[in-house]
């Protein structure tokens, strides 16, 4: 089923507000975990109001932002780690809230 950027950015908006209440409840890994799906779908959105692609994964994902948008690439690339680490690690508040701005920043681009 072809993406349809209404829901997509409604499930943007979901991930950013559960990831603000899992923020602000010092639930660091859930806040990370919302705000990274955010964050992948604020770039699926972009990829595809622009370019009318559908990334099937992060590695189609990653390629296409390096290619075409390498200011969301350098920002997605700083971050993946945290997603991965949130499975093994305790995630820190100065973490989890370096994401949250990231994420609050990228919002822009889908105004």
């Amino acid at each position: 089923m072809p993406i349809n950027l209404d829901d997509l950015k409604a499930n943007i908006q979901e991930y950013i507000e559960v990831g603000e209440m899992a923020f602000k409840q010092g639930k660091y890994n859930s806040a990370i975990i919302m705000y990274f799906k955010a964050m992948v779908g604020i770039c699926d959105y972009i990829i595809k109001r622009d370019l009318n692609l559908e990334p099937k994964n992060h590695g189609e994902r990653f390629f296409i932002l390096r290619r075409y948008y390498p200011d969301v690439y350098r920002i997605v690339d700083r971050f993946s780690s945290f997603y991965g680490d949130a499975y093994e690690r305790r995630i820190t508040k100065r973490e989890a809230g370096e994401l949250r701005n990231a994420v609050l920043r990228l919002t822009d681009r889908i105004e």
